[in-house]
């Protein structure tokens, strides 16, 4: 079957130029050897980004970015090399800066530095790359900004919310901001493990009343695929570790044909609400510890992906396909090496690599961590040749302590949480993802903001500024 994508389609035409690798610059003028070498100017390309930067201690690398008329939130990222020497970072708007002369400058051993502006003059910002305390190699600078019309949701997670409440709580009262995405994973009783029916049916009924209150609020529903019930799976026997009642549940389905028919009929009666579907949760981690939400080989879970990627695009080439949702990013090579028992690459049936960013920090670097670890994403979709995938961060939260960054997150006040969450909105749609999905409404990760006007308060304005509806 011919391969259809949406960077072919309309809707998302604005968005298609969001990744890939940079322009390389020139290589460095002569200089006598006693004082700082300089690089002549290089462009740099929206979002796009350059790597393997290397240079002595003093050395100024030099770069431009052209800024139109009509763009916002402008930021600029230098990360260092795991364990490499940091390196410093300069903006300034129309000339080239200098240590002493810049619009700003962000510089010591912070290994991630980034500068924004909110509001961008047009016209040719200058950015300055330069070793501080030693030589450096392997660093990386992207720039970014967003254009009006370009696709950028704001969505998140509930788990009690219209459907009843469960066992951890009675339903969650109503949201008192508004959000453009729900993602459906881990609703309770919405599992595809529950609704599935042994006479192959499906009980949409609960389906139905979550999906519509949630459009009561604007919001369009990214559903995910990550489980089947127990007479479905290939491994009925298989013990669950996450969902003890569903034997079998994350080893995949015995029939292919029979699990697209189910995926095609979810769509066809939820096509009205769905804005994307999503292959498998969180399938791989680092090793083998019982984390991951399947069992299957990356090349049982590439055949299943395309009967997910089939029976979408027979309903509506509108709807985006998601790939399986990556938690960890060691483990993105495996989703975008694997193939199908007929040997097609999994990534012809994906229209973007979903992926969950839990930060690694919180109070005064939010925003740089996370964009380093964009970038290291955008290194693995280089290395496949997948350069222009757009990437959806469909799950991002802080993790609790003594996970890194939760402790600090935790200690922060509402209002300190709200500014966090803002900058990394502005990080997420400057370098170009489809959307960040907070986890979540009605947990901890975010502070339970139904409990918490301030960040109502907060989350209200970001997706005022953020989401494009």
């Amino acid at each position: 079957m011919r391969r259809q994508t949406i960077w072919l389609g309309t809707a998302l035409a604005a968005a298609m130029i969001i990744v890939g690798a940079a322009q390389a610059i020139g290589k460095r003028d002569a200089g006598s050897d006693s004082g700082p070498r300089h690089a002549r100017d290089g462009a740099l390309e929206n979002r796009r980004q350059v790597d393997d930067l290397s240079g002595g201690s003093g050395d100024e690398l030099l770069y431009r970015i052209r800024v139109p008329q009509g763009a916002s939130d402008l930021v600029v990222i230098a990360t260092a090399k795991k364990d490499g020497t940091p390196v410093d970072l300069y903006l300034r708007h129309g000339e080239a800066p200098s240590p002493k002369r810049n619009d700003m400058r962000e510089i010591g051993p912070a290994p991630v530095k980034m500068l924004s502006v909110r509001q961008p003059k047009p016209g040719t910002y200058h950015v300055m790359v330069r070793g501080g305390n030693g030589r450096f190699a392997g660093a990386s600078l992207v720039a970014g900004y967003a254009t009006p019309g370009s696709v950028f949701k704001i969505g998140m997670h509930a788990h009690r919310l219209y459907n009843g409440g469960d066992w951890n709580g009675p339903e969650s009262p109503e949201p008192q901001f508004r959000y453009g995405l729900i993602r459906d994973w881990d609703i309770s009783k919405l599992h595809d493990a529950a609704i599935w029916k042994r006479d192959g049916s499906i009980d949409f009924r609960l389906v139905d009343q979550v999906y519509h209150n949630h459009a009561r609020n604007g919001a369009k529903v990214i559903k995910t695929f990550g489980t089947v019930p127990t007479w479905a799976s290939k491994r009925p026997d298989e013990p669950n570790k996450q969902y003890p009642n569903w034997k079998g549940a994350k080893s995949g389905p015995r029939d292919l044909d029979e699990y697209e028919d189910y995926v095609y009929r979810f769509v066809s009666h939820n096509r009205e609400h769905l804005w994307a579907v999503e292959g498998w949760n969180e399938p791989y981690s680092c090793k083998a510890d019982g984390k991951e939400f399947a069992t299957m080989t990356p090349n049982e879970l590439a055949d299943v992906q395309k009967r997910v990627y089939l029976a979408t695009k027979r309903v509506s080439e509108r709807i985006l396909v998601f790939s399986p949702a990556q938690a960890y990013v060691c483990g993105i090579p495996l989703i975008l090496n694997a193939k199908t028992s007929e040997g097609e690459p999994m990534w012809k049936f994906f229209d973007a690599l979903s992926w969950h960013a839990y930060n690694r920090s919180a109070r005064g670097n939010a925003g740089p961590s996370y964009a380093a670890e964009i970038g290291e994403v955008r290194k693995h979709l280089v290395a496949a040749g997948l350069r222009d995938m757009p990437i959806a961060d469909t799950e991002h939260g802080w993790l609790e302590p003594p996970k890194e960054g939760g402790a600090e997150f935790y200690a922060m006040s509402d209002e300190e949480k709200g500014q966090v969450l803002q900058e990394t909105a502005m990080v997420a749609r400057s370098l170009g993802l489809l959307t960040v999905a907070w986890y979540g409404y009605d947990n901890n990760m975010v502070g339970k903001p139904m409990a918490s006007l301030e960040l109502s308060r907060r989350l209200q304005k970001i997706y005022g500024e953020f989401d494009s509806r």
